[in-house]
């Protein structure tokens, strides 16, 4: 019965919440996130690590005028080929409509402690409308140091990522 209830729970939350967040000027999303690690770690002799990683996004954006102010949350199953699985929180100030633009700051969470450094990022995309979704596609380029991964490898983390996020409500 606590199953069936929660279960229940979830999807009446599912239907509210475009209705509500269409009302508040919000739009949530999930979708696919794409990184590639500018510099050479992979490269280096003490550590064998990969230039790409894959995650997963959550999304909640507000229009705030002429800016838009998303928070993001994604999970990176492999960061950096380690078998560490990451958790980035970001916040982002965007300004445009269709294509759009903007910066960003977020910090990873990896193998129970937080980062030395946050990233910052800069972001260009395309919010393309499809009735009441909307198809959010961007790259962005994130500079990104690790104190830890730069005594070892003397590179920073730098990294060009790819997303693709649909988005729900507001459009």
């Amino acid at each position: 019965m606590k199953r069936f209830l929660v279960a229940l729970l979830l999807v009446a939350t599912v239907m509210a919440t475009p209705a509500i967040s269409s009302a508040a000027g919000m739009t949530f999303g999930a979708g696919l996130h794409y990184l590639y690690n500018m510099g050479d770690i992979d490269e280096a002799e003490e550590l064998d690590l990969s230039k790409n990683s894959f995650g997963l996004i959550g999304s909640l954006m507000f229009n705030a005028g002429l800016i838009n102010v998303e928070g993001q949350v994604e999970y990176i199953f492999d960061y950096l080929g380690s078998d560490e699985s990451m958790t980035i929180p970001s916040a982002w100030a965007l300004i445009g409509g269709l294509i759009y633009g903007g910066a960003g700051i977020g910090i990873g969470y990896i193998d129970g402690d937080w980062q030395s450094d946050p990233f910052y990022a800069l972001r260009a995309g395309v919010n393309l409308p499809l009735g009441g979704l909307g198809l959010d596609m961007y790259a962005t380029f994130q500079f990104w140091s690790d104190d830890e991964l730069e005594d070892l490898t003397g590179d920073d983390l730098d990294s060009l990522t790819f997303a693709a996020i649909l988005r729900f409500g507001g459009n």
